[in-house]
């Protein structure tokens, strides 16, 4: 309303505005629900579900050590199945909705399973190369991941940095195919702290399981799609699943091992993927197609790399030391060729112990790693890390960026070390890695 004059002349001011009291009634209302609201928040993110992230939404979420309510809140909001703990104990919850204090709920992995989900334990902390995983935990994070019946996962440590923080990235990396740098830019931002090299320079060298390309795909779909039972598998990663759990087992061999005589397009690719161990009838057709595709003068990444992780794996002993050859004779020239680029990929692409003896012959190789991001790696390097969660020791001691004296010395600590365990570098076929502290 606006002031006025009457008719006879007088001022008549306006009158205060009816609402101005409801707005400020509104106003403080807002902040007294803030102050309210405000703690319950913090609780709820600071006690129960601390660090609480989407990592990809309806797949994996990571956290700090949640409450029992925190655990809770992620099956019933997030619908999670799975609860990855990393952590060297599998402790008691804390309970209540401050969640203070001494622990006084259930057991972790008890309490979990009675909510009628799965309860998984890594038990990370006493590697010598933490926060990176050990080998074991390097097998069966794909195991885990693979399988969407697992979906959702909820990773968490203590901190929800460190331990945590590497089955994220490494997720980003495989699952997701993120750059380095935007991985490790996620991974610093939780708080982590220093960079642990080892770890880092592991991340930075990592090579993700090939995928097909378009056109590799359709002929992979009509190669295949006779033996799945449910129909052309939409994506190649229902392919795998479906081969692998095929009740036909000895069709899938056979295709498989027509497949590979005739070098089909992403054949030795889908072996690696499909061959868990030696005694598997088609290992002999993997490792002689692997073998004469390392021979080959043309060939695709995937193809040699597979390859060459194939002869690591499962090949004869003569096929083993001939890609030891191999090696040998492209780590004398000038420049990465890109079978040297592939080979060393899928020898480096696992870390069980049938793979020391193929790193034994990187570890002079002076040559940067294609790809390792801002912070140049070489081969000698990459195999020193590589070398380090395998034999379990801390060969590389060093500030948050190693200096060329570190790794140098870091050199000379792994062919110490090798030349003490000689029987550790002899050739030999897969045996998968158990784990020092097994807990489910």
């Amino acid at each position: 309303m606006r002031d006025r004059i009457d008719r006879s002349g007088d001022y008549i001011p306006a009158a205060p505005r009816a609402n101005t009291a409801r707005r400020v009634a509104r106003v403080v209302g807002a902040v007294a629900l803030l102050a309210a609201v405000w703690p319950a928040y913090h609780l709820l993110w600071r006690q129960h579900v601390k660090r609480f992230a989407v990592v990809r939404p309806g797949v994996l979420y990571r956290v700090a050590q949640p409450s029992e309510l925190g655990i809770r809140y992620l099956v019933a909001h997030h619908g999670v199945k799975t609860v990855l703990n990393l952590r060297m104990e599998d402790d008691q919850l804390r309970r209540g909705v401050l969640a203070l204090g001494r622990p006084r709920g259930p057991v972790e992995s008890e309490f979990v399973e009675e909510l009628g989900i799965q309860h998984v334990q890594w038990a990370m902390g006493h590697e010598a190369c933490w926060p990176w995983v050990s080998p074991w935990q390097f097998e069966e994070f794909y195991r885990l991941f693979d399988e969407p019946a697992n979906y959702p996962v909820a990773v968490h440590c203590v901190s929800g940095r460190h331990r945590t923080g590497t089955i994220s990235a490494l997720f980003r990396l495989e699952y997701d195919r993120w750059p380095i740098e935007r991985v490790l830019a996620e991974m610093y931002s939780f708080d982590f702290g220093p960079a642990v090299p080892l770890q880092e320079m592991n991340l930075r060298t990592y090579v993700p399981r090939p995928l097909p390309s378009e056109g590799e795909w359709r002929q992979l779909r009509a190669a295949w799609a006779p033996l799945c039972q449910d129909g052309p598998p939409p994506d190649y990663a229902v392919l795998v699943r479906h081969l692998r759990a095929s009740p036909d087992r000895e069709g899938v061999r056979q295709k498989l091992g027509e497949q590979l005589r005739a070098e089909a397009v992403f054949a030795l690719p889908l072996a690696a993927r499909l061959i868990d161990g030696p005694d598997d009838p088609a290992c002999t057709d993997a490792a002689d197609a692997a073998a004469a595709c390392l021979e080959r003068t043309e060939a695709r990444f995937a193809d040699r790399l597979s390859a060459a992780a194939l002869v690591a794996d499962f090949g004869t002993p003569e096929q083993q030391r001939r890609l030891i050859e191999l090696l040998h004779t492209e780590t004398a020239q000038p420049d990465v060729t890109p079978r040297y680029r592939a080979m060393a990929a899928g020898i480096a692409n696992r870390y069980t112990g049938n793979r020391i003896a193929f790193l034994v012959a990187l570890l002079d190789d002076e040559r940067l790693v294609p790809d390792s991001g801002e912070l140049p790696v070489r081969y000698g390097d990459l195999a020193v890390v590589r070398l380090s969660a395998i034999l379990d020791q801390r060969l590389l001691d060093a500030d948050p960026v190693p200096t060329l004296a570190q790794w140098q010395q870091a050199r000379v600590a792994a062919r110490a070390w090798l030349a003490a365990h000689p029987l550790v570098a002899q050739l030999s076929r897969l045996q998968e890695p158990t784990s020092h502290a097994v807990l489910r």
